[in-house]
Order: structure tokens, then sequence, then C-alpha cells
């Protein structure tokens, strides 16, 4: 075994290790929803989830994947195992970008096997990638996609075709990686227009049995406003803070330090080391920027439309922009892999260590509502997924309850639900005094009243 192959295989290890700390968290609302829905039969999964708006792939691998399983770690050791698999692609992905050795000079060889190490090593460290690849949702299975399928489309093999397809049975936001192709198709690579053209045309016809599934989710998304006035401003960005707030994130990760000054200054020095990296970058840019730049582009502009940035949305994109710093690094090894190290350890280092920066402590919030034996409110038209999975037995209502003694009211969506918190009026109104209050780190405070 050559030595690359040595270093490769150690990348991996540091790469399981690391998404292997804090599995045991509490999975959190989302995931409590991906758990729930997962447990179906693959047929509700396929036409009976009108309310979520997602395609159903992860969901099915899921459902297979809970029959061996339920507890946290062992659900989100199946994203890790596609974020560990995503470190190996991207090395083989930069090897068969990297010119061949010259006949004449050998050159070239050598700089592939480095950069595909490089690549690999900072993907395996990648604080965003970290974390994603624990989140017990499609997104490492997105990121992993993603990377097979621009492998497949500098190839120019057909095996894009269902690669595409599959991205599209994962997240609607993979449209933009297949627009991404398009565009450099176009604008780079136009003798083989016809041929992605005919690609598109298959990926498409694979997709067409999900289709009138998706018109009945998008027609529930585009009436989520109605009965959640603030979910918008949630799920996207303003416009002129995306692209930044994208980049930082892809690179620091799901970090927020405290004060604010701090804060400030860290994401200045990283968007300056960034920016730095992406101007000092060398190779195949043209490829990689538009891997990178037109998804996110292309999801700030629907975003005016229908709610799209979130960084994990784009998450596809990220190999672009760490192979863009791998290749940064080769030119100044010593000062830009330090920086790039330096970001990577402070995002782990915070993110391992602080619980506010963790997932939602649904488990030990339910574990103790459940311990009271009485009734909880919450402000929504339905109790929360993670009751359905960590406390189904819970008398869980949406209104004041009329006959209680004491009940406990969650503050969990307030901002959404309730801004202007008429319901703690109406609970006073009641003749209910609060009498204690308990927090727990992401889902929030917990009201006891008493009367």
């Amino acid at each position: 075994m050559g030595k690359e192959k040595f270093f490769l295989i150690l990348i991996l290890v540091l790469g399981l290790g690391l998404r292997l700390i804090k599995l045991d968290q509490s999975l959190w609302l989302d995931e409590a929803s991906q758990a729930q829905l997962s447990s179906l039969s693959v047929s509700q999964i396929w036409s009976g989830r009108p309310g979520d708006f997602h395609p159903p792939l992860f969901y099915i691998l899921s459902h297979y994947w809970l029959q061996l399983g339920s507890s946290e770690p062992w659900l989100r050791l199946l994203p890790v195992v596609f974020g560990v698999i995503n470190i190996l692609v991207i090395y083989y992905f930069v090897l068969y970008l990297t010119p061949n050795p010259s006949p004449v000079t050998g050159e070239g060889s050598n700089r592939g096997e480095v950069l595909g190490l490089l690549s690999a090593f900072l993907l395996a460290i990648n604080p965003f990638h970290v974390y994603y690849s624990q989140e017990f949702r499609m997104y490492s299975l997105l990121a992993l996609l993603g990377t097979l399928s621009m492998l497949a489309f500098i190839k120019k093999k057909r095996s894009l075709i269902l690669i595409n397809a599959l991205l599209l049975y994962t997240h609607y936001s993979s449209i933009f990686l297949i627009l991404a192709q398009f565009v450099y198709v176009i604008v780079f690579d136009r003798k083989y227009l016809k041929l992605s053209t005919w690609h598109l045309a298959l990926s498409t016809l694979l997709y067409l049995p999900w289709l009138p599934q998706f018109l009945v989710q998008l027609q529930s998304g585009v009436n989520i406003d109605t009965y959640l006035p603030g979910w918008r401003s949630i799920l996207t960005l303003s416009p002129l803070k995306s692209l930044p707030l994208i980049l930082f994130k892809f690179v620091a990760g799901r970090i927020n330090l405290l004060p604010k000054y701090i804060y400030a200054v860290y994401i200045v020095f990283v968007l300056v080391v960034t920016a730095a990296g992406l101007a000092l970058a060398r190779g195949k840019r043209r490829l990689l920027y538009t891997w990178l730049f037109v998804p996110i582009i292309g999801s700030i502009f629907l975003s005016f439309f229908i709610p799209q940035t979130q960084p994990f949305r784009l998450i596809f994109t990220l190999p672009a922009l760490v192979i863009l710093l791998a290749e940064a690094s080769t030119r100044f090894p010593k000062l830009f892999l330090a920086l790039l190290i330096y970001i990577a350890v402070v995002g782990n280092y915070t993110y391992f260590t602080r619980p506010r920066l963790q997932r939602e402590q649904w488990r030990q919030a339910i574990t103790f509502l459940r311990q009271q034996n009485t009734t909880v409110m919450v402000k929504f038209f339905d109790k929360f997924a993670p009751f359905y999975w960590y406390g189904p037995d819970l008398r869980v209502v949406t209104g004041i309850p009329e006959n209680e003694n004491k009940f406990y009211l969650m503050e969990y969506l307030t901002g959404l639900t309730d801004p202007q918190r008429t319901t703690e009026e109406q609970i006073a109104d009641k003749g209910y005094k609060l009498t204690k209050t308990y927090n727990y780190e992401g889902v929030g405070f917990i009201y006891e009243y008493s009367r």
C-alpha cells in the first residue's frame, strides 16, 4: 500500500471519529419528524406526507434503517456513513480533475495526490459537514450525491442520469446543481450540450412518478404563511446577507460566539480567509466556481418567491468550496492550511462543547414532563413531532385546559404562532398563575401554571 492510500485511510478514520462525537444528542424537531414519518409504511411515505415538503428517498432509506434500531446514535449512523463516503469520493473527484502527469516531465501526478488528500482532509474536519453528517436528515446524502453527480458529469458518464434522478428524489434544492451543470456546458463546454440535454431528459423521465406528490407538497408549502406567518423569515435569508453568510457557515460551521462583537470580528476573519482562498485557487476554477456559485445565486433569486437560502439546503456545493480552499493551501501550505485548521478546530470545539449550539433537548424536556403526570399545552395546531417520538402517551393539548389545577405551557415557536403572547393573557384571565419556569436548551422555557 502506497503512502497516499495510507494517508487517505488516516483521513477517513479522522473523519469518522469526528462524526461519532456527540451522536447521542436528543433528536430535535426536524429529526423527530424524520423518524416519525420514516416509521410509516413505504406506501405512506410515498403518498401520505402532504404537509412535509421533501422527496421520499431518505425517508425510504431511513424506514429500513429503523428496522434495525431506533436509538439516537443508531439513527445518526446512517448520515455518518454518507458523510464519510463523501470524504472518499471527493478524493477521487480531485484525482480525476487534476491533469495527468506530463509524458515529458512527469509532473502532475503527485500534485493530484496531494490536492486530493488535502481536499479529503479539509472535508473530514469541516465543521459544517461534521454537523450535518450527524443530522438524521437527508443533508449528508445530498452532499454525497452532489459530489458523485459532479464526478459523473466531468467524466460524461451515463450514470449521471440515475445520480441526478436520485438527487431530485433527495431534496428539491438539488435542481440548482443540475442547473449549474447546464450553465457550465452552455458557457464552457458547448459541444456536450446535446448529450447534457439528453441526460437531463432521462433524469426528468425517472422523476415523473413523483411529480403528482410534488404538486401536492408544493401547494401545502405555498399555504404555510396562512398558519405560520413568521416561518418565511426562518426558512430564508436576506438576499444581501445570503452569500457571505452561506460562505461563512460552510467554512466555520454552525457556531455563534458570544459576545457579539467577538463573533462579528470572527465572521470578518473567516470571510477574509475564504475570499483569499477563492482568489488564490488554481486548476479547474471555471468548473468549481460554477458548481459553487450558480446554485447559491439561483437559490437567492428563488428566495424572493419561495424560502430557500438556508446554507444546509445548498450543502451539495460545499465540496467545490473545499477543493478551492485545498488549491489555495497547495500554494501557501504553512500559512493557509494553518488558518483553515484553526477555523475547523474552533468550529468543531465550540459545537462539541456548547450545549446551546447542539440540538434541541427534547428528550430531556419530555422526560421531565412525563414525570409531572399532568397536561402540557403547546401553541400550535398539533403536538410537536418529538412528543410522538419520546412521549406518545403524554397528554398534550393545543388550547388552555379547562379543568386542571396545574399544567405546563411550552414557549416553543411562540415567536411564530403567538408573537403578541396573547395566550399568557388568556391563561391569566382563567385564574392561573405562573409558579415555576424551566429551561431546556433549544426547546426553550416551559412554564408551570397553577390555580
